[in-house]
């Protein structure tokens, strides 16, 4: 990795070729995993909309480890050993973002996360400890996948 490039190079291109590693995915939806782990203080990487090929998004997080149980993965505050998160949501009907102001570098962690169902589509709303927020409506499929800082898949 070079000193300048914030992310490992893995990440750059399996983000871009929408390549990451789907079959090994965690066998929990959204609404399991936002039961069971959290968001909290995870930083953005990006929200990557794949309007090429069809209708999903690849939502990309530093999923700060301080919040995870030590059987998956050790908690650290040194951000460069914490894991990367993927949700991939399928037929994307809208994706929004609201209350988005400059940080002037500063990269924006998340608060919460909350998803619900109304009239027949998920709504998913992802909110950041600056008061942005980013707001998915979705009526497909949801999938999720851990990868670690070296790209290896983190069980979860």
């Amino acid at each position: 990795m070079d000193d300048d490039q914030f992310y490992p190079d893995w990440l750059y291109k399996k983000l871009i070729e929408d390549d990451l590693p789907w079959d090994q995915k965690s066998p929990h939806d959204l609404e399991e995993f936002l039961s069971k782990y959290t968001l909290h203080d995870s930083f953005w990487v990006g929200v990557f909309h794949h309007v090429a090929f069809d209708r999903s998004v690849t939502l990309a997080f530093q999923w700060d480890s301080v919040w995870l149980p030590d059987e998956v993965k050790e908690g650290t505050s040194h951000v460069d050993d914490w894991p990367y998160l993927f949700v991939q949501l399928d037929e994307v009907e809208e994706v929004s973002k609201a209350n988005f102001i400059e940080l002037d570098g500063i990269n924006r962690a998340i608060g919460g996360a909350e998803i619900m169902k109304l009239e027949g589509a998920n709504h998913l709303a992802i909110d950041d400890v600056y008061g942005g927020q980013v707001n998915l409506v979705f009526k497909g499929n949801n999938s999720i996948i851990a990868l670690n800082p070296d790209g290896s898949v983190l069980e979860i």
